[in-house]
């Protein structure tokens, strides 16, 4: 006798809390090994299972089964840092390339924008327009 093919469980939305039968399937589909590739067994010295997407729900990841995968909660920690890194990462480079970052009011003293220049005897003087 085969096994029963399921469907793929899918969240209505971001929020939605995974069930705890997809919540078994996912740990037995991983064998009971920290998905994060360090390969340590779950459940071991009373550490809890969490459950972590893949693809970051905050990197346009979806909350599905296929996107879900279960680790310790040390390794869970240092996969959402790096997620929060990335997706600032993002942010800095789409402000950037549409100009939503603004400048700086007063420009650093020396810097090109600046309407003071420092020449290398240390004299300073007004820049030229």
């Amino acid at each position: 006798m085969t096994a029963r093919e399921l469907p793929e469980w899918t969240g209505k939305t971001p929020e939605t809390a995974i069930p705890p039968r997809v919540k078994a399937r996912i740990v037995l589909s991983q064998d009971s090994i920290c998905g994060c590739g360090c390969g340590v067994k779950l459940g071991m010295a009373a550490e809890p299972v969490e459950f972590d997407h893949t693809l970051a729900l905050v990197n346009h990841g979806e909350n599905r089964e296929g996107n879900l995968r279960a680790l310790r909660k040390r390794c869970h920690r240092v996969k959402t840092r790096k997620d929060v890194a990335q997706k600032a990462v993002e942010a800095r480079k789409r402000n950037k390339r549409y100009g939503f970052d603004k400048p700086s009011k007063t420009p650093m003293l020396g810097s090109r924008k600046s309407k003071w220049k420092k020449k290398l005897n240390g004299e300073v003087v007004r820049r030229e327009a």
